[in-house]
């Protein structure tokens, strides 16, 4: 016979690759260490996730749930923080490094704006 019962739920449970019950879509290309923070664009679907794997990742999300990689940046520590700019172009992030580093998606590009010892 089958199983059944709490215990052949806790045991279905315990295997995440089959157990999703909200349904959530998994990023392509995740981060390799703890997050630190995420935070979607205030003007588009763009999300970005900090973490302790000293990348700075966006990912473009679909309507079907979908994120595709966009880019990365990489700081010389863990990330803590980001936030992004206004315009939704731009995302800011803060680490371990004692760096605040502003990317510009468009270009790609990174440049340090703010620094402590």
């Amino acid at each position: 016979g089958s199983a059944s019962g709490p215990a052949a739920t806790m045991a279905f449970r315990a295997q995440p690759s089959t157990y999703n019950p909200n349904n959530d879509f998994e990023v392509s290309q995740p981060p390799t260490d703890g997050i630190s923070s995420l935070g979607f664009s205030p003007m588009s679907n763009l999300l970005v996730a900090t973490s302790w794997d000293n990348q700075v990742r966006c990912w473009d999300v679909q309507q079907n749930g979908q994120a595709i990689p966009k880019a990365s940046q990489t700081h010389q520590a863990p990330l803590l923080c980001s936030a992004w700019h206004s315009d939704g172009s731009k995302v800011f992030s803060g680490g371990c490094d004692n760096q605040v580093k502003l990317w510009d998606l468009g270009s790609n590009s990174q440049q340090q704006v703010a620094a402590h010892d």
